[in-house]
């Protein structure tokens, strides 16, 4: 689900800069509908990281079995790098939702 969220009740797609912004707010207002929704992150972003962190590990030991003497410093960089795309990415894995109070209206019409 690499793509960026949209709209749960007019489909608008959020840009990037909109969506990190819509993380930090949590409940927002859609701004081509001005209907409420909510930001669901897990398990979306779980799985993200999970991936990411698998790939780390696999390229640390990569680097390890293949450089015997290698210090420290470039399995940290590598690691910090993963860390940064981790970050970076999370507004690709966020779904909007309903909140609670447009789906209880949605039902007494």
């Amino acid at each position: 689900m690499f793509k960026l969220p949209v709209c749960p009740h007019c489909g608008t797609v959020y840009r990037y800069k909109d969506t990190k912004n819509a993380i930090i707010n949590k409940e927002n207002e859609c701004y081509h509908c001005h209907n409420k929704f909510r930001i669901k992150l897990f398990p979306y972003v779980l799985i993200e990281a999970v991936a990411l962190i698998a790939i780390s590990i696999g390229i640390n030991l990569l680097i390890l079995s293949r450089m015997s003497s290698l210090n420290l410093i470039p399995l940290f960089v590598i690691t910090i790098g993963i860390l940064v795309i981790v970050i970076l990415l999370v507004p690709f894995f966020t779904h909007f939702v309903k909140t609670e109070k447009e789906k209880d209206k949605k039902k007494k019409k």
